[in-house]
């Protein structure tokens, strides 16, 4: 008597010549995002400007890298663009003679940076897409200054430097020369980031927010 409770089908399965053909392509692709997938990240693109933006979220231990790069670069100018929490948190500017109790900017003024160059840009914080509100919140500034079609290089922490870019590139589109600078974290090698919880965590984040950023991505 059949009862209607099973039935003979047959499938296609991989064979042990398939299955290590897969293995080897996945061992490929792990290998190459090891040794390809920081400097893709952490990317690289000076040009010549005088302004340079810093990421106001950055590390405390990697200030000292933006003040080289303001003196290595000969800048005329360095934008500090943070976020700022409360009922007041408007988007203002500040200038460096100005600055009182923001600890990145005295950081700054201890390694180096003049005063009369450096200037704060305030931004409403905000919990999501925190890159592009900093982007968005740079262009609405240099518009108002009448500087919109200036050149810059933005500086940002080791493996955000792909985000960064693409964040800031999206915002202001043909009116721009956009660079991006990366700064090394001490905290582990990015050679061998993957010997690190640091470099595992930021490396791999990244990586899922840059898919994000590129493909997902819609501004508002």
């Amino acid at each position: 008597m059949k009862l209607g409770l099973w039935a003979r089908r047959e499938c296609w399965t991989l064979t042990f010549r398939g299955k290590l053909l897969i293995f080897g392509a996945v061992l490929s692709l792990v290998v190459l995002f090891r040794e390809e997938g920081y400097p893709f990240l952490a990317t690289s693109h000076r040009i010549d400007s005088d302004l340079l933006i810093v990421e106001g979220w950055i590390p405390e231990n990697v200030v000292g890298q933006a003040a080289a790069e303001f003196t290595r670069g000969h800048y005329r100018q360095l934008l500090l663009v943070r976020h700022a929490y409360g009922s007041e948190s408007q988007t203002q500017y500040v200038d460096g003679r100005s600055v009182q109790r923001d600890y990145q900017a005295s950081l700054l003024f201890d390694y180096g940076i003049p005063r009369q160059s450096l200037g704060v840009l305030y931004y409403p914080a905000v919990e999501r897409d925190r890159t592009y509100h900093a982007a968005l919140a740079t262009k609405e500034w240099l518009e108002a200054a009448g500087m919109l079609g200036r050149p810059f290089n933005v500086v940002t922490a080791g493996p955000h430097a792909r985000r960064s870019w693409l964040m800031f590139l999206k915002t202001f589109g043909n009116t721009a020369e956009i660079g991006i600078v990366p700064l090394t974290d001490p905290e582990y090698d990015p050679k061998h980031w993957w010997r690190t919880s640091e470099g595992v965590r930021e490396v791999l984040g990244e990586t899922i927010a840059y898919v994000y950023a590129k493909f997902f991505f819609v501004s508002q």
